[in-house]
């Protein structure tokens, strides 16, 4: 799963740096770089830099990369969808206070 998420944060954000990576999917370097080379010998994205920075390594997807990026997507979209669905059967006091639930839950688990 850990790939998908870092293959979705790469299609959003390209070109992006691997710090940015691991702010953006909350792992250490170390583990996102591991899954980044993971992807790269997989053939699913590609190391580029930029004209003003030839030191900074980024990433891009690479077209098969960008397929599994719009699946990834379409999946994230219909998850979304069978939510809203799911939520339907609740009013919207029912809805404030599984929200507020879910908060003090958050929030007892820090």
């Amino acid at each position: 799963m850990k790939s998908g998420h870092t293959i979705a944060c790469i299609g959003e954000q390209e070109p992006i740096n691997l710090t940015s990576i691991a702010e953006r999917i909350n792992l250490s370097k170390g583990n996102t770089s591991k899954i980044a080379n993971k992807l790269l010998k997989a053939g699913w994205v590609r190391k580029a830099q930029l004209n003003d920075n030839k030191k900074e390594v980024y990433f891009r997807l690479t077209p098969v990369g960008k397929k599994l990026f719009a699946a990834h997507d379409e999946l994230h979209a219909k998850e979304k969808q069978r939510m809203y669905e799911f939520l339907e059967r609740y009013n919207e006091s029912e809805l404030e206070f599984i929200k507020r639930l879910f908060g003090d839950m958050v929030d007892f688990y820090r």
